[in-house]
């Protein structure tokens, strides 16, 4: 069960704008009863009239014992109600931050992460341009993105942002997906879902995960059993934003986007689109429309703010890779046989186009058909040799096919020239360990450790390559993480065991795997 804090601890926690009015006015009453009762007492004291001596209850002694007790009930009174406020059962941060992690494993189970470093990275790019805006965060966010055609974007508690790949492919530019992730940064800053759990009372957090899960990413065939038999249903429709929840996030990022340098704008034209297209999505994962309630009412008063304030966007756009960025998007949430006829046929119409060759290409590596891959991306470079990010999908091409050495020297240049591009590294690494250098992987390897966004994955090519250095202690230490992100909970206590054998006890990564209590990915 979730312990909810209570006294100073829990006050130092949000305290959201229409509790603290509560209390104000709360406060406020309380203390015009007190001063009302020290006048009756200050007049009464000097009553000194006959009569009123020849009743007991306004004789001076019980006069002053009544007054006394007067003000010790008021003062309870106020003591007691804001002690059972919900401010003072405010759930704390860390309990939120269990919370989501419990969620992550729940969102991983059920729907399709898109792992692609380039897609990701453009959402975590974004997302940090909001998250640079935000004073006393909460959490350390995480940015996903759901392999989906539903118009979505929803945020979890514990700092966990999702966007559905079907959204990427319909904003116009990279401000409405920024407007967009504002407004679910604003969900979780508001603690939205963490303050409707408090009028629930006390919430087991596994059941609330449950919960929580079902209302954004609806029963599907995988947790449909679960969550039917959980009791889970009508929390999740207790726990639904509210129009109240949605205006407050709304104002949160219209704030955010505009001290970016962004126009809040996008807010309006993505909702437009959602309105339009709210038909898109899957049986398993709820429309956007349907848990962020109000969409036309939002609409409505976010023009009317911009009328009083208006905030016109400063910052440049690179309209070019959000486009580039959206094809590869399609791709990867297509069949790319399909996707090869499509591009072939309008390239009949516009052969030059260069996004049209992109698209070619991308479709003939996703359907491993590589030699025609490679040709296609050596003709868009050579086309454009301007645009300097098609030799990144060049190099990895060559990767793709197994050609190490011919990836390295594409790769090699281009991330000297590119330092900031981890996708580059994390290839070269990759590239390098294939063909037998584990000692040049490694330091790049190593740099990454920290911000790829599949930790899987960067902790499996580390085992792999402190293994082919002939570590095996640290290799197995990374094998054992490789899969607890994965939650292979068996395989991960067999490395764990292995490592904590050959690694020193002196060493640092011996006693972090002593300090590991291996709770990842609890089962609800």
């Amino acid at each position: 069960m979730i312990a909810l804090k209570k006294g100073r601890d829990a006050r130092r926690e949000i305290c959201p704008a229409r509790d603290l009015s509560a209390l104000l006015c709360l406060t406020v009453t309380i203390t015009y009863i007190l001063y009302k009762t020290y006048l009756f007492c200050a007049h009464r004291s000097r009553f000194k009239s006959e009569a009123a001596q020849q009743i007991g209850f306004f004789s001076r002694n019980n006069h002053m014992f009544t007054c006394n007790c007067l003000s010790y009930l008021c003062i309870f009174t106020l003591a007691s109600m804001i002690w059972a406020s919900p401010l003072s059962a405010m759930m704390s941060v860390e309990e939120e931050r269990e919370l989501g992690n419990r969620l992550l494993h729940q969102v991983e189970s059920r729907v399709p992460l898109i792992k692609d470093p380039e897609i990701v990275g453009y959402v975590c790019r974004v997302g940090q341009k909001v998250l640079d805006q935000v004073d006393g965060k909460f959490f350390d966010y995480e940015f996903f993105v759901i392999q989906d055609d539903g118009l979505n974007a929803f945020a979890m508690p514990g700092g966990l942002v999702f966007v559905h790949t079907g959204l990427l492919e319909v904003i116009d530019s990279e401000n409405e997906l920024l407007c967009v992730l504002a407004h679910e940064v604003g969900h979780v800053q508001g603690r939205h879902i963490a303050r409707r759990m408090d009028r629930m009372q006390r919430i087991n957090i596994a059941t609330a995960a449950i919960a929580i899960a079902g209302l954004f990413l609806g029963q599907g065939e995988a947790g449909s059993a679960i969550f039917a038999t959980s009791g889970a249903i009508n929390m999740s429709i207790a726990l639904k934003y509210s129009r109240t929840d949605e205006e407050e996030a709304d104002r949160r990022a219209c704030q955010w986007i505009c001290k970016a340098g962004h126009d809040f704008r996008g807010l309006i034209t993505v909702l437009k689109k959602m309105q339009k297209y709210r038909w898109l999505g899957t049986s398993a994962i709820p429309s956007y429309l349907s848990t962020h309630p109000g969409a036309s009412e939002r609409t409505t008063y976010l023009e009317d703010l911009w009328e009083r304030e208006r905030c016109l966007q400063k910052v440049q756009e690179d309209r070019f890779k959000l486009r580039k960025l959206q094809v590869k998007t399609r791709i990867l949430t297509h069949d790319p046989i399909v996707m090869t006829k499509y591009y072939k046929q309008e390239l009949n119409t516009t052969p030059d186009d260069i996004l049209l060759l992109y698209g070619l290409a991308q479709s003939l590596l996703a359907a491993r058909d590589y030699d025609k891959a490679i040709k296609a991306f050596d003709h868009i470079v050579s086309s454009a040799p301007e645009k300097s990010e098609f030799k990144l999908d060049q190099g990895r091409a060559y990767f793709a096919a197994g050609k190490y050495k011919k990836a390295v020297s594409i790769l090699g240049p281009y991330s000297e020239r590119h330092p900031g591009d981890s996708t580059a590294k994390f290839f070269l690494a990759r590239a390098y360990l294939e063909q037998g250098e584990p000692s040049k992987a490694l330091p790049i390897l190593n740099t990454l450790k920290k911000s790829w966004p599949d930790p899987a994955g960067i902790y499996l090519q580390l085992g792999r390559c402190f293994a082919a250095l002939e570590r095996q202690g640290e290799a197995h230490e990374y094998f054992y993480r490789h899969y607890k992100a994965t939650g292979n909970r068996q395989s991960a206590q067999y490395h764990k065991n292995k490592a904590m054998k050959l690694l020193s006890p002196d060493s640092k990564p011996y006693n972090d795997l002593k300090n590991d209590k291996h709770q990842e990915n609890p089962e609800p």
